[in-house]
């Protein structure tokens, strides 16, 4: 028996009624090969894959705009997500409360429970740090008090003593003056525009729990303004010099002749105003910065006679007249205590002496207050 497959012709057509149409069918079926079923086969599905494939491409090719718009939306999300995540974190530290102290130690001894469970040892509460509270005491300035004296009595900085009580001049104390006295060493500081807990501890090299602890904060909001104890902080060298009197040295050794204010002129023999003061030595003795800085002006100054003025940090200005001979150039930088001209009589002046004057920001300062007079 021959492997034949009966194959329908279905490409003819007719009009016949249903029941004839099968009939014709039936009639006209032929014999063909298996080999050559297959091959019809095949060549019919390939056709079927490429009618899929234009439909596919059609579809492709109307969708084209849906498809770039879908992948320009997914580009934009994917570029503002570390945005979207750096604001979401903006906002929950904000919103974030601190932990108080007693919740650290009992978080702390839930996990000494659990080690010592462990491990079978136990550390004793007693044992943990605790931050200590901050109290304020005061105390009444007596005749021979100074501030280094009152602050050894207590047995805290200078720094804390200062701060506490916002001195702008602490070289002087007034007897009667009411002091603030804090019970540990380090520095109230004022918070301004754009400080958070996070840039001032790191500022004064301590943690933020530590600075909201001692604080009594609940949250991490401060306000502009709020002043803010640190402790173990301390203030520049500057500030602190600014504060008790220290900035400069004296320019020149000699006897303090002529003071700042009003007397009168040794000339016209009417009263003047004398805008610094005046320290008599021989012509020759050597002059020095009181600061460092650098030179704006060396020359002859009219009255001033032979003048050299310096300017320093923080809007100071020093002005050093009656100088015998300059030795520094204008535009030269000076460290503090280096050697700018010697003592002499130039100008409008009675004998061999230094005139020095010291200015901040074109305001006029008394030099006895920011000299360190030896």
């Amino acid at each position: 028996m021959t492997n034949n497959i009966i194959f329908i012709d279905r490409t003819l057509k007719t009009e016949l009624p249903l029941i004839d149409k099968k009939k014709y069918l039936i009639e006209n079926q032929k014999v063909i090969s298996k080999k050559r079923c297959k091959k019809i086969v095949s060549t019919k599905r390939a056709a079927c894959q490429g009618n899929i494939n234009n439909h596919l491409f059609e579809f492709i090719k109307m969708r084209k705009s849906s498809l770039l718009f879908i992948c320009s939306c997914l580009m934009i999300f994917f570029s503002l997500a570390p945005l979207l995540l750096n604001i979401n974190s903006f906002f929950w530290e904000k919103k974030r409360v601190l932990q108080k102290e007693n919740d650290i130690l009992y978080n702390l001894f839930v996990i000494e429970g659990i080690e010592e469970r462990r491990t079978g040892s136990r550390t004793d509460l007693n044992e943990l740090h605790v931050v200590p509270s901050l109290k304020m005491r005061t105390y009444k300035v007596k005749k021979g008090d100074s501030l280094f004296g009152i602050s050894r009595k207590f047995n805290i900085s200078v720094d804390a003593i200062i701060t506490a009580n916002n001195l702008k001049n602490a070289h002087y104390l007034t007897i009667g003056t009411i002091l603030k006295i804090p019970n540990m060493s380090g520095i109230f500081c004022t918070v301004k525009k754009g400080d958070n807990l996070s840039n001032i501890a790191k500022k004064y090299g301590v943690s933020v729990n530590e600075v909201a602890d001692i604080n009594d904060l609940s949250s991490s909001v401060i306000q502009v303004g709020q002043r803010l104890f640190i402790r173990g902080g301390a203030l520049t060298a500057w500030d602190r010099a600014a504060l008790i009197g220290t900035i400069f040295k004296t320019p020149v050794k000699g006897r303090i002749t002529s003071r700042m204010g009003f007397r009168i002129d040794p000339f016209t023999k009417r009263m003047s105003y004398h805008a610094g003061i005046d320290i008599a030595n021989r012509v020759g003795t050597p002059v020095y910065a009181a600061q460092y800085g650098r030179v704006i002006f060396t020359g002859y100054n009219g009255n001033y006679g032979k003048t050299v003025v310096i300017i320093h940090p923080h809007g100071y200005k020093t002005i050093y007249s009656h100088l015998h001979k300059i030795t520094v150039k204008r535009g030269q930088a000076v460290q503090q205590g280096e050697k700018i001209g010697l003592l002499g009589n130039s100008g409008r002046s009675t004998g061999p002496h230094l005139h020095f004057e010291v200015h901040q920001n074109n305001k006029l300062l008394d030099p006895i207050k920011v000299v360190k007079i030896r």
